[in-house]
């Protein structure tokens, strides 16, 4: 359907709508309103509702790339409102005699106005939990920051505007930098915050540090979400390339689902309880300051690589390679979501759909092919000894097959059935292949395609 056809069915429902004869009694489901710019309401019905959204489908899924970035329910909600207003003030009147579409060019021209006036270039910073790595000074990875919230502290301020009126409390405003490093470093203190440092302490008090990163080219809650997608993809890298799955629960946004610090178990035998048993999570930092400088030292040559990907989501655009650099990040998502699940099947699953998102499906074959040309080893060639060894294929074929595939279409569902084994296997062939795929991407010279991953030279 064209522009033309999807919005003269809207105009017509609108018009009969705001007509003297239309009757809300006769009409099923709740009404609601926009009020346009000259102040009258503008009504949708279901059937508006329906109509708006089928045109929004077809002018959202027609603009042009290099305009600014914005999901389809925010564009909808900004074309409704230009609807209205122009209906409100008879701007559809010749609408069918509109050969030149008058009507619908303004449409076009107010709405990407209106987008682009809500455009700006975001700085966003997402209070976290990491390692520590930017204890001494902020961390960076490519467009990515990793600063210490005492240094966040003295890097960022208020408007002077703001600190001259916010709560008429100009003084503690001004400021506000020591008052809010006074209140952290006393937390059990009763005291009544005052001022800008009081909303700043609620929003930074839990967590030692902050992930930052600027997205330009979008709209502002769309920008949000690319953001937190480039922040979190930041704290699984690290903790992918230092090896070590308790990171994946340490490195974290605030925002994000965690686990308690700590769990009891209350036990009762032969009628009496015993005494509560206690147990620390992977949240409790396992690692010195001076293991994590170290750690970083020995993958510093992998973090450019990492880098690469994350401006690759972070600018498209500009960027040779961004259908590549995503999968991989979703890759990663998968995998860090597999490092924090509890249950051994289920995150088998998801390490598992880790490799699948890499390789661009291809099942079986497509995973086996992708780690066999990732770790430079033949996939008949045994990689599992003991008792029962296995050949690399055959161990891609039990976490996908025997595993990933069984789980999710619903053949495996005892969940007391041992996993242990395939999730370790698991971790070590989707680790080894999202490092070395990363490594090779930057050095990569060829199409930004779906599959490249299976076949992407060492070194090329």
């Amino acid at each position: 359907m064209k522009n033309t056809d999807s919005l003269k069915e809207l105009v017509d429902e609108l018009d009969r709508i705001h007509s003297m004869d239309f009757n809300w009694s006769k009409e099923f489901g709740m009404p609601d309103f926009v009020t346009a710019s000259n102040g009258f309401q503008r009504h949708f019905t279901k059937r508006a509702r329906e109509l708006l959204r089928r045109a929004v489908n077809i002018l959202h899924s027609n603009r042009s790339n290099d305009l600014i970035k914005i999901e389809i329910e925010g564009y909808e909600k900004i074309v409704r409102q230009v609807i209205a207003d122009m209906h409100a003030d008879n701007e559809f009147n010749n609408f069918y005699d509109d050969e030149d579409k008058t009507a619908i060019k303004k449409l076009k021209a107010e709405t990407e106005s209106r987008i682009e006036s809500g455009a700006n270039v975001y700085t966003y910073y997402f209070p976290a939990w990491t390692a520590g790595m930017e204890r001494k000074s902020p961390f960076y990875i490519g467009p990515v920051s990793f600063i210490s919230r005492n240094d966040w502290i003295d890097l960022v301020d208020f408007p002077e505007q703001g600190k001259k009126r916010y709560l008429n409390e100009p003084e503690a405003n001004y400021k506000w930098k020591d008052i809010l490093k006074d209140a952290l470093a006393k937390p059990h203190e009763r005291t009544p915050i005052p001022g800008l440092a009081a909303t700043v302490y609620s929003a930074v008090e839990k967590c030692p540090s902050l992930i930052k990163v600027t997205i330009s080219g979008y709209e502002k809650d769309f920008s949000r979400k690319l953001a937190r997608i480039v922040c979190k993809t930041a704290l699984d890298s690290m903790s992918l390339c230092i090896g070590s799955k308790a990171l994946f629960h340490q490195q974290v946004l605030q925002e994000e689902r965690l686990l308690p610090v700590g769990t009891f178990s209350i036990v009762e035998t032969d009628g009496f309880l015993w005494l509560p048993g206690q147990s620390l999570s992977d949240r409790i930092p396992s690692l010195s300051g001076d293991m994590i400088d170290k750690a970083i030292s020995d993958i510093r040559s992998v973090i450019p690589a990492i880098a690469f990907i994350l401006e690759g989501i972070v600018a498209p655009d500009k960027h040779r390679f961004p259908k590549l650099s995503n999968r991989w990040a979703t890759a990663l998502d998968w995998f860090g979501e597999g490092c924090r699940e509890s249950s051994d099947s289920i995150a088998v699953a998801k390490l598992g759909t880790s490799l699948d998102v890499l390789s661009a499906g291809g099942k079986y074959a497509g995973i086996a092919t992708m780690v066999s040309n990732l770790l430079d080893i033949e996939g008949d060639r045994e990689v599992i000894g003991g008792e029962n060894p296995l050949t690399l294929n055959k161990v891609i074929k039990e976490i996908y097959d025997d595993g990933r595939s069984k789980i999710l279409h619903g053949t495996y569902f005892n969940r007391l059935e041992a996993m242990k084994v395939e999730r370790e296997r698991a971790f070590f062939f989707a680790r080894i292949a999202l490092i070395e795929s990363a490594v090779r991407l930057i050095k990569y010279d060829g199409a930004d395609n779906d599959d490249v991953f299976r076949t992407i030279a060492k070194g090329s």
